[in-house]
């Protein structure tokens, strides 16, 4: 597939998860950050989806878009993920904005394209904490369960799918483009 790999699969994420259920309070805390408020009601489409952001995007002015931001910032929740930063450090050289998302059963994220010049420059991956789910980019789908790493081109119209009997939890990251990459 062209669209969408799957990196490895069967990474133990267990230590992962029990740090979610550790700070269940971390989920959407990001809207409690000073000046994020705003921020974060624009420019994106409603889902019906849980966040946890570990880094997010920034903006210098307010009338900037997020997504032709280059600018990011970690939320007080990036020093209690060790964990999940820990993964990354070890497997990436560097990486930028990122954070869990949750889907609940049979809940759906439509398909988008991720817009803005910052997407340009980054590749992007998921590490599945919890579920099953299908996942689509550019007409190509992958079912993806717990402990699977994917890249895909997010640059593509893509979206998802919970088809698991619980709560689908997934790692978002972008990492800078690199022939490197995995």
């Amino acid at each position: 597939m062209a669209n969408i790999r799957v990196i490895k699969r069967g990474i133990n994420v267990s230590k992962i998860l029990k740090q979610l259920e550790q700070y269940p309070e971390d989920w959407g805390a990001q809207r409690n950050v000073a000046g994020t408020k705003s921020l974060l009601d624009r420019g994106f489409p409603q889902v019906d989806a849980g966040v946890l952001q570990l880094k997010m995007g920034t903006v210098k002015d307010l009338n900037q878009y997020v997504g032709d931001s280059e600018l990011s910032a970690e939320t007080p929740a990036y020093k209690r993920h060790t964990e999940i930063v820990g993964f990354l450090k070890r497997n990436f050289k560097r990486f930028d904005r990122c954070g869990f998302l949750s889907l609940p059963i049979g809940g759906e994220v439509g398909q988008h394209i991720d817009i803005g010049n910052y997407y340009q420059t980054r590749d992007r991956y998921h590490l599945a904490i919890q579920g099953t789910y299908d996942y689509t980019v550019g007409g190509e789908t992958v079912r993806v369960e717990a402990g699977d790493l994917i890249w895909f081109n997010n640059k593509l119209s893509h979206g998802t799918k919970n088809v698991g009997d619980v709560v689908r939890i997934t790692f978002v990251f972008d990492v800078p483009h690199s022939k490197t990459n995995p």
